[in-house]
């Protein structure tokens, strides 16, 4: 869990040093040119635009390639492609404005040349950091390994010789239930049961289950994986190479070995941080619209009934991660705090009157704007379920806890398509978990803008919007 919240902060961080690092380039080419620093006007208008640049193009020419949580992004040559990119966007901008002669050639050659060397060194540095710091550390990943017989055991042996790894292997699970399989010294032997028991916990200490098992257990395999689908931990497949051809998921490598993801999320690397950017700038756009309101919508509430004017649930985010939803509150206050397990009917008793109005034309889920400023939400994605729902439909519906690979939205594919509201029979939820697959496995910014509009154009009211 550890290991997932310092990439994503990386992700994000990476970016901003890299244009800190251009736009100091950028400064000392100054210097370099005319010795002096104040810089004026003009050149520094560049360098902001420069800096820019880099925030957006680094991410998407592949300066920070993202591997299932492993950034490999310390190689300088992964960030030429951009900086090249950024500098011929700077010259054409300079030639449609008529503005490239007021610049100094030399300036932009130093620029280019001090980035460059900016860029490796900073890199270099890390690298040597990072390093030093594998040196002491523990490995941050608990990995468990499932299968059995000389093949599990060679991918445990490979697992640990590998050079690089950040990952532990605590233990080798039995694909048989009620047996125990011997494992190498060192590594426990874990029943299905058990395992099982680690992985359901909240917040488990086990981070990845790497499966390993020959292609004669195709029906151990599925009932392995039929049981890893009711968690959010990240699930991996090695198989025997004349596997591959049965699978349709996304190949990568650990140690050396040709392994697919059973699980991947397409929002990763650059498709993660643009769809974070037009989040976080769409939600800013609509608080401040919208604040007058928001305003009004609270002044009613508090008038309508006593209590407070949000209502908070706990409900399941990115990876299954327990997040805090705010909602204008629509029911009276001595009922509104329930656990979410009783959903709201239509004529419910428990709702207010100007809570009948904000649930039929979901205004009362305007606040969510704010989760989505904090990054717990998207404005787009699977919509959030109340943890006891959630345990209520886990073993009852294939995949259910996949729809848990993305952020949760305000709004979503399954809701412009006419799945709001009250599911009461497993039928409902059972669709309402198809169109949340289907999103994720076809995701796309056009996708999410189209949600968007649809939903601007009546996905926020409806019949089962009670």
């Amino acid at each position: 869990m550890a290991r997932r919240r310092n990439t994503a902060s990386a992700s994000t961080v990476a970016p901003l040093i890299d244009g800190l690092l251009v736009a100091a380039a950028g400064w000392l080419a100054y210097y370099t040119r005319w010795s002096r620093w104040d810089i004026p006007l003009d050149y520094l208008s560049v360098l902001i635009l420069g800096t820019g640049l880099v925030l957006v193009i680094f991410p998407l020419t592949g300066a920070y390639r993202s591997w299932r949580g492993e950034l490999h992004w310390r190689d300088t040559g992964n960030a030429l492609p951009g900086l090249f990119a950024v500098t011929a966007l700077l010259m054409v901008a300079g030639t449609f404005t008529k503005q490239t002669a007021e610049f100094s050639r030399l300036w932009m050659g130093y620029w280019f040349f001090y980035a460059v060397a900016a860029l490796f060194a900073f890199r270099w540095l890390v690298s040597l950091l990072l390093r030093a710091l594998n040196d002491r550390e523990a490995p941050s990943t608990n990995v468990l390994i499932v299968g059995h017989g000389d093949f599990a055991r060679s991918v445990i042996h490979k697992a640990q010789a590998a050079s690089d790894a950040n990952w532990r292997i605590c233990g080798l699970v039995a694909t048989h239930e009620g047996a125990a399989e011997p494992a190498p010294e060192g590594i426990a032997s874990i029943t299905l049961t058990a395992m099982e028991a680690l992985i359901s916990e909240p917040e488990p200490e086990i981070d990845e289950v790497w499966i390993a098992m020959d292609s004669g257990a195709l029906a151990d395999q599925k009932t392995i994986i039929d049981l890893l689908q009711a968690s959010c931990i990240t699930v991996r497949y090695i198989p025997d190479l004349s596997m591959l051809a049965l699978l349709n998921h996304i190949p990568s490598e650990v140690a050396g070995m040709m392994v697919i993801d059973l699980n991947a999320s397409p929002l990763a690397g650059p498709n993660m941080l643009i769809k974070a950017a037009v989040d976080k700038l769409i939600a800013l756009v609509a608080l401040v619209v919208l604040s007058p309101l928001l305003l009004l919508l609270a002044a009613l509430i508090k008038r309508d009934s006593p209590g407070p004017v949000f209502f908070r649930q706990q409900r399941h985010g990115w990876d299954g991660k327990v997040i805090q939803v705010l909602k204008f509150r629509t029911m009276r206050h001595d009922n509104s705090q329930s656990d979410g397990a009783q959903q709201a009917q239509r004529d419910d008793p428990r709702v207010t009157r100007i809570g009948a109005f904000l649930r039929r034309t979901s205004l009362d889920e305007l606040p969510q704007f704010i989760n989505v400023l904090k990054g717990d939400m998207s404005v787009v994605g699977p919509r959030p379920h109340p943890v006891a729902l959630n345990k209520n439909y886990v073993r009852r519906i294939d995949a259910y806890m996949q729809r848990h690979r993305v952020k949760p939205g305000i709004t979503g594919w399954a809701q412009v398509n006419g799945l709001r509201g009250e599911t009461e029979t497993l039928d409902k939820m059972q669709r309402r978990i198809e169109y949340d697959l289907y999103y994720i496995e076809h995701w796309s910014l056009w996708l999410d803008m189209k949600i968007i509009m649809l939903t601007l154009l009546g996905g926020w009211s409806g019949k089962h919007a009670y």
